[in-house]
């Protein structure tokens, strides 16, 4: 998939977790463990979710370590993480998504596609949060530029804002937000007219 490619093709964006589940989703392998059950939408075996993420099977007999180390790092770490948060179901029988996940699955692939960049890791910081998914969605259906009393109006207006009313959404875009967002090359900001510019190469994600 292009690196270039843009994120949020689904502006529908309900928010049925709470918003410290996005903290433990910031790493590749939990975005993977997302990837893989949205894509085969069916409950997968430990042995089966494993094998789906060793993306390239060794061929010098290294591949059985490989799966043996992909397994632990399941077991003692990822899933119990994503199971507190109901993300997704973990039984003798399987693995599967709770409901839905937190990250649309199509953009999950770009944002995978992205972790091999350099600042991949302040990148999965930064927009793997939910007001910033929603920031990047608003972005993805308006027109350029689009002032922060546009931007704030809108968050405010969907269901489930995080924002109890348009001058807190001002406040917390301006100061923190979208400076955060611009930081990571994502979005444009220009301080002093309070315009929000996606670049061409911006994500957007959302659930």
């Amino acid at each position: 998939m292009s690196s270039d490619a843009h994120l949020g093709g689904n502006t529908s964006d309900p928010l049925p977790f709470p918003t410290e589940c996005y903290e433990i989703l910031r790493h590749p392998r939990r975005l993977r463990v997302l990837e893989v059950l949205g894509r085969r939408r069916t409950r997968l075996s430990l042995s089966e979710l494993t094998a789906e993420l060793i993306e390239e099977p060794a061929t010098d007999g290294s591949n059985g370590r490989a799966r043996h180390d992909v397994r632990i790092s399941l077991v003692h770490n990822h899933l119990p993480r994503l199971e507190d948060y109901d993300i997704v179901d973990w039984t003798d029988d399987g693995v599967a998504l709770v409901d839905g996940s937190p990250v649309h699955p199509g953009d999950l692939s770009v944002l995978l596609d992205r972790c091999d960049d350099e600042n991949a890791e302040a990148l999965l910081e930064t927009l793997v949060d939910p007001v910033k998914m929603r920031v990047l969605s608003v972005l993805e259906t308006a027109d350029d530029p689009v002032s922060l009393e546009q931007l704030a109006a809108e968050l405010v207006a969907r269901d489930g804002s995080p924002f109890a009313d348009a001058e807190r959404a001002k406040i917390a875009l301006h100061h923190s937000h979208l400076p955060a967002m611009a930081d990571v090359g994502v979005i444009g900001y220009d301080h002093k007219a309070r315009r929000v510019t996606r670049f061409d190469r911006a994500v957007s994600i959302v659930r």
